[in-house]
């Protein structure tokens, strides 16, 4: 089980609120981590903040179901239509 946690990895959040709009989130420095690494890296971040009324950092494990399987095309997809039939000729243009 360990060797599952340490496979993981993690992305940084950055939560922004905003007073005039809703609240904005972004993944800080484009990266994605081990848990060790994201804790000590959130744990340095927290630190540092002087702001945590308005920025507050966060973790969220990196999810990799939806990229793992191959595209699997859908019968509409696959549909071999020759794009002529597809015009419509009473277009102005």
């Amino acid at each position: 089980m360990t060797k599952e946690i340490n496979e993981k990895k993690f992305f940084i959040i950055r939560k922004t609120k905003y007073d005039y709009q809703h609240d904005n989130y972004s993944i800080h420095d484009d990266n994605m981590y081990d848990l060790t690494t994201a804790v000590k890296k959130l744990l340095a971040l927290d630190t540092l903040n002087e702001d945590r009324k308005k920025v507050s950092y966060h973790l969220q494990e990196v999810n990799f179901s939806m990229v793992d399987k191959p595209l699997v095309l859908t019968d509409e997809v696959k549909e071999d239509k020759n794009w002529k039939e597809c015009i419509q000729e009473d277009l102005p243009f």
